[in-house]
């Protein structure tokens, strides 16, 4: 049997790990290229703290929707699957370069909330999940994530995440928990099946209102310098839209950048690497053509 002492195998872990972990996560489906500032730019200037902002609940209110579109900077549009006008909404922001997600529908908490066409349920079956998932995301175009509408209710439920985040796993989409639950897993099942994933900080809009939302728009701001990013979700009110319209030319006095939904998951949303296996180390170290100018000692 072959016996490897302490210091050897911390040399070969050394050399072997930058190839073992290459392919340990999922690229993030929006990070074709590294958008990351090299190190010859973070020389001359930091990069500064980012947002993202997410407008829900797209795909009904049509001239709300345009509105929403008419929007400066990368806003990701949140678009309900089955809606009158999600499609062309989808088609009109893919058109302007502006990311667009899919809207999941959930069971919420609220008996008085209406659930929405194709939504996610506590009483579905394994089968009935997956079968619910794909066709929503199939019905709305150009998606590279999507979050939850409402879902209070499924969102803390283990098993139905389970089931969702397995018929997401295999397409490149991230997920953003929109947390409309405390104890919601979303976030926590999703990167356990390997999907970048992110938590929403702030609602802007619960209270509809300029000064409400100026107040939840400033919470945001602070969150970014202190972390260094944030998520906020806002919805195509009038007060959220007149709002955003004019703060959003005013973030670079803020001192923040405004991005897209997918470049705040590509930083900090990414799964944290598997473990890696002894036993494919073994079988790398086997592989691996002897040194030229030493040998390696199992003997001791």
């Amino acid at each position: 049997m072959l016996r490897i002492t302490t210091a050897v195998f911390a040399v070969i872990l050394a050399l072997l790990l930058p190839t073992l972990s290459g392919g340990a996560t999922r690229q993030h489906p929006a990070a074709a290229a590294d958008v990351r500032p090299n190190a010859e730019a973070r020389t001359y200037a930091e990069p500064r703290p980012k947002i993202a902002i997410i407008l829900d609940d797209l795909g009904y209110n049509r001239p709300a929707g345009e509105q929403a579109l008419q929007l400066p900077g990368n806003i990701t549009y949140a678009i309900i699957p089955f809606t009158p006008h999600g499609v062309a909404l989808a088609q009109a922001a893919h058109d302007r370069n502006r990311e667009v997600i899919l809207h999941l529908p959930m069971e919420s908490s609220d008996p008085d909330r209406r659930l929405d066409q194709g939504g996610l349920t506590s009483d579905l079956d394994e089968a009935q999940v997956k079968q619910r998932v794909q066709q929503a995301l199939d019905a709305v175009p150009h998606i590279v994530g999507l979050n939850n509408h409402m879902g209070s209710s499924v969102t803390a439920d283990v098993n139905i995440m389970h089931w969702l985040m397995q018929a997401v796993q295999d397409r490149p989409l991230y997920f953003i928990d929109s947390m409309t639950n405390p104890h919601s897993v979303a976030n926590h099942s999703a990167l356990h099946y390997q999907i970048p994933s992110l938590k929403r900080d702030i609602f802007l809009d619960n209270v509809q209102s300029e000064a409400a939302i100026d107040r939840m728009f400033r919470s945001l701001v602070r969150i970014a310098h202190k972390r260094g990013h944030a998520i906020a979700i806002g919805h195509p009110y009038p007060a959220t839209l007149d709002y955003l319209a004019t703060a959003l030319p005013r973030l670079e006095s803020m001192g923040v950048e405004l991005v897209d939904a997918s470049e705040l998951v590509m930083y900090y949303g990414q799964p944290v690497d598997q473990p890696i296996d002894l036993q494919e180390i073994m079988d790398v170290i086997v592989a691996m053509p002897a040194p030229a100018s030493q040998r390696l000692n199992f003997s001791n």
